[in-house]
């Protein structure tokens, strides 16, 4: 990007003509920085901005206009959710379906929801129609224009205002729209994978007829669905949206070996929404090594022996991050680094001791294991008690009540009876009278009995699990705290601890020490990871189920491509070593062995993308290709069941390593490929085969704006598609 500025004033064309647009402020800085050292002789440089600056100047330009109102800009988020709150509840609560007060789990889905709205030029029903919510956030529309009138009446704007505001000005007066377009000639986007619909309305707005539009982004990154983002921006839209497009391929990176581009390609390969193209490592990148852990039932977690090593070789653990898909994920990890005492930091959730699932637990443990949660920590724990399962009453009668049982625990299902008196509607009272001989119940368990058992008994006891798929405000948070849950369980269990046991290691984790040099293994997310890299990546928790994550229990297609592209964010963060830790699998074990890279038909316990990435072929050729003389390192030809990803990577590196199919992968003698096929030759009827999809029979053609598409019909019925650069081949 710096360079096609450097192109354009070289060219003659003046910096005030060019405008580059930058997704975030930091991003924006660092932008700045580079090109000013970079171009340093080259004169007036062109002014960087994100879109939200970009939407602050058009708000400021139509308020002197009278176009738009001289509303205060609000940056802080707590007033934003305060006003969420409010009109949510008021809106919940007049529908009269529902008694109590919303969970934060349903504030915090609201503003999501508001932010979705805003990032689109459609009405609140009609964004929640495409969302396809659960039908009991359908209260949502309603509170939306409540929100919105609400705002208005105080004269105030928020961040996601600065783009929605213009747009809808602009959409109703056509000469505001006219008045903001062509006046630059040059127009240069970073991270276009990232756009939402505002932002694409906008960019199309500000270049008018006049402008050349320059983008760059990568759609097998498109990892920001729940912000509006979709691969679509790239492979449809923008040739849909600016005239005679023109595609460049950056194919090299920069960040790491063979290992790793050969198994990213392997994964990202099965998406079907996404630009034919390799990622591919550059020559002077330093190797990367790709390894697969499976983590036993019970024992030493994996990530033990992987910093051990690491710190061997004379590396900092600051070096190294550990990402997750769901932060549940972080919890057998960070019990692990506390038990060895590793120093970790947690980045974008609550650590294991401040999360709200563990602080219920551990109170329902001292209420086994004591009759009471203990004074000195009951101020912390039974606020968590009474909010799981919630027994519905107001935040502050919540506190009220929490406030009493500190003062007299033992005393607490009297207290919890007493506090359901007639005053309160029925299923308050019935909640209440439940808790009340829960408690009584879990306070029967002892301190002696295994913390597993007692804590699935009290899980169980509770319905915990239900309560959180019932009332979280999405099936990934609801998923997470059932996680977090299981993953105090499997400790309790592996390390064959009583309640008591479990509650004396517990206090000594939090009271644990940090390494005096400062040093710190991160823990983090892998959406906060994208743009980021460590020389070392560990990624935990490759279950299928967890990664990928399905927001549908049916594994919806569409949700599993964005799950893949998150994947691949998270691989392509290591530069020197990927560390991928799974459940034991034999079928993985065999695949690996096999150089497979399709999961198995029937479920596996490994995540499938593992399997996708076909790591057995990916580090075996990898590592012939970081050798100085390959055939040396590995003599003979390498040998695997899928050959089709790896034979397109060495084509392009123009590397002539032997590389064959598996005599057991080979197809029968009548089904093997005789021709490669354009597809501009196949017609309906036609018995072919694809390298990845196997063998099958064409049933229609299609005429897409990018070219001829087939529709491929499997022998196991399932529809495949085919896009226009597939290879295929003709059978006899």
């Amino acid at each position: 990007m710096v360079a096609r500025v450097g192109h354009l004033l070289a060219r003659g064309v003046a910096a005030g003509e060019i405008l580059v647009l930058m997704f975030n402020r930091s991003a924006r800085n660092a932008f700045a920085e580079t090109m000013g050292r970079q171009l340093a002789g080259a004169g007036a440089l062109p002014e960087v901005r994100t879109f939200h600056s970009l939407g602050m100047r058009l708000v400021n330009s139509f308020t002197r206009r009278g176009a738009l109102p001289g509303y205060r800009l609000v940056t802080e988020e707590y007033v934003a959710e305060k006003l969420a709150r409010q009109t949510a509840n008021q809106v919940w609560r007049a529908a009269g379906e529902e008694e109590g007060w919303l969970a934060n789990e349903d504030i915090e889905a609201f503003i999501l929801f508001i932010d979705r709205v805003k990032a689109t030029l459609d009405d609140a029903a009609e964004v929640f129609r495409q969302l396809d919510i659960a039908p009991r956030y359908r209260y949502f529309i309603e509170a939306y224009r409540l929100f919105e009138r609400v705002r208005r009446e105080q004269g105030i704007r928020f961040y996601a205002d600065l783009i929605h505001e213009p747009l809808q000005a602009m959409a109703a007066d056509g000469s505001l729209a006219a008045w903001v377009a062509n006046r630059v000639s040059q127009v240069i986007v970073d991270e276009y994978q990232d756009i939402n619909e505002a932002q694409q309305q906008l960019l199309k707005i500000v270049a008018g007829s006049r402008a050349e539009v320059m983008v760059v982004g990568d759609v097998d990154q498109c990892i920001y669905e729940w912000r509006g983002a979709r691969p679509e921006y790239i492979t449809d839209r923008f040739q849909g949206d600016f005239v005679k497009p023109r595609n460049y391929l950056l194919s090299w990176t920069f960040r790491y070996g063979h290992q790793l581009s050969l198994a990213a390609n392997h994964l990202i390969a099965h998406n079907r929404l996404r630009d034919r193209k390799l990622c591919i490592s550059h020559p002077a990148n330093r190797a990367t090594e790709l390894r697969c852990l499976s983590e036993p039932a019970g024992g030493r977690h994996p990530i033990l022996a992987v910093l051990q090593r690491w710190r061997e070789e004379g590396r900092r653990v600051d070096e190294a991050a550990v990402l997750v898909r769901l932060f549940a994920q972080s919890v057998p990890v960070e019990l692990a680094l506390l038990e060895a005492g590793i120093p970790y930091r947690l980045v974008g959730n609550q650590p294991v001791f401040a999360c709200a699932e563990i602080l219920a637990l551990t109170g329902y443990l001292q209420l086994a294991a004591f009759g009471r949660p203990l004074a000195e920590e009951g101020r912390e724990l039974l606020p968590a008690m009474l909010a799981q399962p919630h027994l519905g009453l107001k935040r502050e009668e919540l506190q009220a009540l929490a406030e009493e049982l500190t003062a007299a625990p033992a005393e607490a299902p009297g207290l919890l009876r007493r506090r359901g008196g007639n005053d309160l509607p029925p299923f308050l009272r019935k909640r209440l009278v439940e808790a009340a001989e829960n408690w009584q119940a879990i306070a029967r368990l002892g301190g002696e009995w295994p913390a597993g058992k007692t804590l699935q008994e009290i899980v169980d006891r509770l319905g915990l699990y239900e309560f959180y798929r019932n009332f979280a405000a999405n099936a990934a948070l609801a998923e997470n705290r059932v996680k977090t849950c299981q993953a105090l369980i499997d400790f309790a269990t592996g390390h064959r601890l009583s309640v008591i046991g479990l509650l004396d290691k517990l206090k000594e984790f939090r009271t644990a020490g940090q390494d005096p040099l400062g040093e710190s293994l991160l823990l983090t997310s892998v959406h906060r990871a994208k743009g980021l890299e460590w020389p070392l990546v560990i990624v935990p928790g490759l279950e299928e189920g967890s990664f990928p994550f399905y927001r549908e229990r049916s594994g919806a297609s569409g949700d599993l491509e964005d799950e893949r592209r998150l994947f691949y964010v998270a691989i392509t963060r290591a530069k020197e070593r990927l560390v991928c830790i799974h459940p034991a699998d034999p079928k993985l074990d065999q695949a690996i062995a096999l150089g497979s890279g399709s999961p198995p038909k029937e479920p596996s316990r490994a995540s499938r993308f593992l399997f996708e990435s076909n790591p057995g072929l990916s580090a075996g050729l990898g590592r012939q290709l970081d050798a100085e003389t390959p055939a040396a390192a590995d003599p003979g030809p390498l040998a695997a069941a899928e050959i089709a990803v790896a034979r397109d990577y060495l084509q392009a590196i123009k590397a002539d390593l032997p590389l064959q199919l598996a005599p057991a992968a080979r197809a029968p003698a009548a089904e093997r490929p005789q021709r490669l096929l354009e597809l501009a030759e196949i017609v309906p009827g036609m018995r072919i085969s694809h390298p990845r999809f196997g063998v099958g029979t064409v049933s229609a053609i299609r005429d897409r704006r990018q070219g001829r598409l087939a529709v491929l019909f499997d022998d196991h019925g399932e529809v495949i598609l085919l896009a226009r650069f597939a290879k295929l081949y003709v059978l006899c």
